[in-house]
């Protein structure tokens, strides 16, 4: 019924404009018309040279050889008073009612073909426009295949899908202890972690046909096209038994019945209903697993995440340190790499990066050196690259004022000192007040490891270092600017979760009062628990204390280490970026002054080391 209602809609749609072409061109072409009267005072004054008679009416052509029509009551006896003049005189038939006939029995006989074929069964070809949306990877038209190889740092995922591999290849071996293969497999997790190639990958092990369809696909404007899409990929599916079908964004048509209420009559409800109903309908020795990918399992309909349907549900997650390793590697295997690219040291500066984000690194640092034609990737391509991803492209074009550059670098050099300082902070690993991006300039730090739960000593020194780059401005400008907007809002993020989520405030306890829901997609969102107003104040008013103490705390150290900032700043604009090896040697040598102004240590000769007799980074030079 749905496909009759969408080829009567098409057709009536070509039949209306056929039927407006044809006014506007019968309009185009009529002659004005004109009274009998006037007709025959053109007559009798000789103004006539043609009159063509159509039934009762005349198409008349004047000497000056203007045209109109006229309405003739007798033509006949009208042709006999002009026998005897010069006008031309011609007859025609006239066709009109025939071709209105025709049209007629056209439009009828059309409108019963159309009805006759959209009510008529399809046939098994009938479906390969419907099937066309459909990738088919066959083991007889590819020659290279993903493998597990190709999967690097998602050990535990390859584990689990090992025996969906061992289960397409020898069924049997289960089949005889009674196991029966999975019904359906769901990879979940954030873009970019792989979730296609795993299945890609799976296919190429197992050698079977692999049907890789997009969840779009399925949704149409017209009501049931969606479902008899599934019905055609799954039918064409067990023709060629065993085989994967992989459906990519699968919450695009299996979202909740709940979430979003359908009565089964609209085209997503009808097509879930399908998908349904075919996964339901393998049998034990089908040999057809289905893989699903989506970045949001939360909003699938229980009806098809249960198990049944979805046996096995599958989470890939960002990768931790050997795991980039083990994808760099992957990557970077075409790559000419230089000398002095260490790839473990590249996966621990690239913490929080998926498969996607690692692969695009090495493909843009290996255009950063192509571009300053080098014959191998170097280190610091990797660093541009990084940097590039992270933030943006450096904004040449930007001209900071003195002043302003000035306060940018005190305030970058803030945040540096507070995290070299503080005993739980993460490394420095690199501070510049070059503009990438929306950022003017960016102190970052690296973490030693991948962090799965984060102590309070470690947020306590997190908030004080984003808070130094105020402290830097007010200490020494005594003056406020914008450049801590954001430093502001990651501090009162991450105090409020302190307080609210993670129950670190004593004077509240361990409970908490609001709930995160958080989603693959990274629109992370917190609903605070209902709660007096006693409470409520009391929550502002801890938040409020652990920021202020923070912002103190970074005042106190910057306020000690006067000589240590006004150094850093100094050499920031001077060389605008300095590594974390350059920050060490400044640190040192502003101990070392530091030392000797107390009189603790005897007074040096001059040498290039101290910020303050020279540029210290020639240091490393020496």
């Amino acid at each position: 019924m749905a496909i009759l209602v969408r080829n009567l809609f098409i057709y009536f749609l070509v039949v209306g404009s056929c039927l407006l072409a044809g006014m506007f061109f019968f309009i185009e072409k009529k002659l004005p018309e004109k009274s009998y009267s006037e007709f025959l005072l053109d007559l009798s004054a000789d103004g006539v040279s043609e009159i063509q008679f159509t039934g009762n009416r005349a198409d008349v052509v004047t000497v000056s050889g203007y045209s109109y029509c006229a309405q003739v009551p007798e033509p006949g006896r009208l042709v006999e008073q002009l026998q005897q003049t010069p006008v031309k005189i011609g007859f025609s038939s006239d066709y009109t009612p025939f071709y209105f006939q025709a049209a007629l029995f056209v439009v009828g006989l059309s409108f019963l073909f159309v009805v006759w074929v959209s009510l008529t069964p399809r046939r098994n070809g009938d479906s390969k426009d419907r099937f066309a949306s459909t990738k088919l990877v066959s083991p007889e038209a590819t020659k290279e295949w993903v493998t597990f190889d190709d999967v690097a740092g998602a050990p535990e995922a390859k584990e689990e899908l090992q025996e969906v591999v061992s289960f397409l290849k020898d069924p049997s071996q289960f089949n005889r202890l009674g196991a029966f293969m999975p019904k359906g497999i769901l990879l979940q997790g954030p873009p970019g972690t792989g979730k296609t190639l795993l299945a890609r990958a799976i296919a190429g092990e197992a050698k079977v046909p692999f049907f890789s369809f997009s969840g779009s696909d399925f949704v149409e404007m017209f009501v049931g096209v969606g479902a008899s899409r599934v019905r055609d990929l799954f039918r064409e599916a067990k023709k060629k038994t065993p085989c994967i079908v992989f459906i990519d964004e699968i919450d695009a048509v299996g979202s909740s019945r709940v979430t979003a209420p359908s009565d089964g009559q609209d085209e997503r409800g009808q097509t879930l209903n399908a998908l349904l109903v075919e996964m339901d309908g393998f049998g034990s020795t089908d040999n057809v697993i289905v893989l699903a990918a989506t970045n949001r399992p939360d909003i699938l309909d229980p009806a098809l995440s249960r198990p049944g349907r979805f046996d096995r549900r599958i989470t890939l997650l960002p990768p931790d340190v050997r795991g980039r390793g083990k994808i760099l590697k992957v990557h970077s295997k075409k790559s000419v790499l230089g000398p002095d690219v260490n790839l473990e040291e590249i996966a621990q500066m690239t913490s929080g990066f998926t498969g996607a984000e690692l692969a695009n690194l090495v493909n843009e640092a290996a255009i950063l050196a192509g571009r300053d034609h080098c014959d191998a990737i170097a280190k610091e391509h990797f660093d541009q690259a990084r940097d590039r991803i992270m933030l943006g492209v450096e904004r040449k074009g930007v001209v900071l004022k003195e002043k302003d550059k000035l306060i940018l670098a005190y305030h970058e050099a803030g945040h540096a000192i507070i995290a070299k300082l503080l005993p739980d902070a993460d490394p420095v690993h690199k501070i510049t007040i070059i503009p990438r991006g929306r950022a003017l300039g960016q102190t970052q730090q690296l973490p030693l490891g991948d962090r799965t739960a984060y102590s309070r000593p470690y947020l306590v020194d997190r908030i004080t270092t984003l808070l130094g780059g105020r402290a830097a401005e007010q200490l020494i400008f005594d003056s406020r600017t914008t450049q801590a907007e954001n430093d502001f809002l990651q501090a009162t993020e991450i105090a409020t979760n302190m307080v609210c989520r993670w129950g670190m405030s004593d004077a509240l306890g361990t409970q908490a009062y609001a709930i995160s829901s958080e989603s693959f997609l990274g629109d992370e969102g917190t609903r605070m628990y209902p709660m007096s107003a006693d409470t409520a104040r009391l929550i502002d008013r801890e938040i409020k204390i652990l920021l202020s103490r923070c912002y103190k705390n970074a005042l106190d150290i910057l306020s000690k280490e006067r000589f240590f900032l006004k150094s850093l700043s100094d050499i920031l604009l001077q060389v605008e970026t300095i590594d974390a090896e350059e920050f060490d040697i400044i640190y040192q040598c502003a101990n070392t002054k530091k030392a000797e102004e107390a009189g603790t240590i005897e007074k040096e000769s001059e040498c290039s080391v101290c910020p303050a007799r020279g540029h210290c980074l020639e240091y490393k030079a020496n």
